[in-house]
């Protein structure tokens, strides 16, 4: 019995992402995809899904696309972390002792209020989802972090199912585990779902920067370009073209020294030579290579970087791209790019995550929460704007100095006092 072939349909050969070659003779040729998943909705039509979840794009795999993405671009990854360490700040404070001593170990694992709430705030800038999971036993509540990526919602949105491996769903669905939504508890567990608002999504919500994939693509295959050319280039700055005759063994010996002059870290722009066979009477040709690529990859980049920090919401300054000019050394321009992203995304997206924690600690801890909240550490203290001659005494100055200075006997004033006390006796011998 013969089988026909299946032809793979068009969807399929949309989701090839890696590389394939094929050659001819000696000619080859390579085709790559980087469109990114399409996310442009969610599923409407409830009923024709066979499992009880909602998938997160059409693959039900785009979390996983968003953190394979975030592993490969710098600049993207980078604005990530920030967003994360402004938002968690240098921990929680309270003035209610029992409260104080619960944020220090919120589960079995020994984690701080500070450690769960920083894996929170990285998955919601991430993924624009997170997760929550509560264990209550009699006289408390633990509190710990659900990796986003691997969570999926119910269709009738009471649930969250997680799962390790959601591109081999079919042969692991043992291992999903069910957990209801707060306030409904079932086994002493539940789930807190954090998701940032998008029109037309029920069910998910969509980070800040999901306008530019497309750009965090590009800066990732940037970076792959770079690197290839560093290492693989074939870069000479000329070539020179000499009349001669060449054997076979002659012409490979020459190929293999070419590539290794020319190929490496510190051998590109170097001259080539080659030796012509054949009547051809002409004489000597030279040829001048210039590389245009090098000047519109670097507009490319800079273009790259301008677009995803522009998605992010998020301050050029703060991603250590200052402008020209501006710069002071007083650091007033990060100063006030960190003002505009705590007004603009952290004040907020800390209340977005901790006004749902201080209300579970409430309900099932029977504490006061009101006054707990994130103490903010900015990047740039004003330590640099303060005159030490205004604020130190003269020893204390001559201390920070070299601690090997010996104190002087009139050193525990000001040096602005010492001056004016120095002007007075002046006055007073005329």
């Amino acid at each position: 019995m013969q089988h026909k072939s299946r032809k793979p349909n068009q969807k399929q050969k949309n989701q090839v992402k890696k590389l394939q070659t094929k050659s001819s003779q000696s000619t080859k040729y390579a085709f790559v995809n980087l469109s990114t998943p399409d996310v442009s909705s969610e599923v409407k039509d409830l009923d024709r899904l066979r499992e009880d979840f909602v998938p997160f794009g059409k693959d039900n795999l785009f979390p996983q696309y968003l953190a394979e993405l975030k592993r490969q671009s710098s600049t993207h990854r980078s604005v990530l972390a920030q967003k994360t360490t402004f938002t968690t700040g240098g921990g929680f404070k309270t003035s209610n002792e029992s409260l104080s001593a619960y944020i220090q170990d919120v589960n079995a694992n020994g984690e701080s209020l500070k450690d769960v709430f920083k894996r929170l705030a990285d998955d919601y800038y991430s993924y624009g989802n997170a997760y929550l999971e509560g264990v209550v036993y009699e006289g408390g509540v633990n509190l710990y972090h659900k990796d986003a990526s691997t969570a999926r919602m119910s269709k009738d949105k009471k649930s969250v199912l997680f799962n390790p491996d959601w591109a081999n769903y079919t042969k692991n669905k043992d291992k999903t585990q069910k957990i209801l939504v707060y306030p409904n508890i079932s086994r002493s567990r539940f789930i807190i779902h954090y998701k940032d608002y998008e029109s037309t999504f029920n069910f998910y919500g969509l980070p800040d920067y999901v306008a530019a994939l497309e750009h965090i693509a590009i800066d990732f295959e940037i970076g792959k370009f770079n690197h290839t050319s560093f290492k693989n280039g074939f870069s000479p700055s000329a070539i020179v073209t000499v009349n001669g005759d060449f054997g076979e063994a002659e012409a490979e010996k020459f190929v293999e020294t070419a590539k290794e002059t020319l190929t490496g870290s510190g051998n590109n722009s170097k001259i080539l030579f080659l030796v012509k066979n054949g009547e051809d009477s002409r004489g000597t040709d030279v040829q001048v290579i210039s590389n245009k690529e090098d000047g519109d990859f670097l507009d490319l980049q800079k273009l790259t970087d301008q677009n995803i920090i522009t998605s992010h919401r998020w301050q050029p300054a703060l991603s250590g791209i200052v402008s020209s000019g501006k710069m002071n050394n007083t650091g007033s321009e990060i100063r006030i790019a960190y003002d505009l992203a705590m007004s603009t995304v952290i004040r907020d997206t800390t209340n977005i995550l901790l006004d749902p924690i201080k209300k579970v600690l409430n309900a099932e801890l029977g504490v006061d929460t009101d006054d707990l909240m994130v103490v903010y550490e900015p990047p740039i203290s004003f330590l640099a704007d303060i005159d030490p001659k205004q604020v130190l005494t003269i020893n204390e100055q001559r201390e920070m100095l070299h601690k090997d200075f010996k104190p002087l006997e009139d050193g525990d004033m000001l040096l602005i006092d010492k001056k004016d006390s120095n002007t007075l006796n002046t006055e007073v011998d005329e």
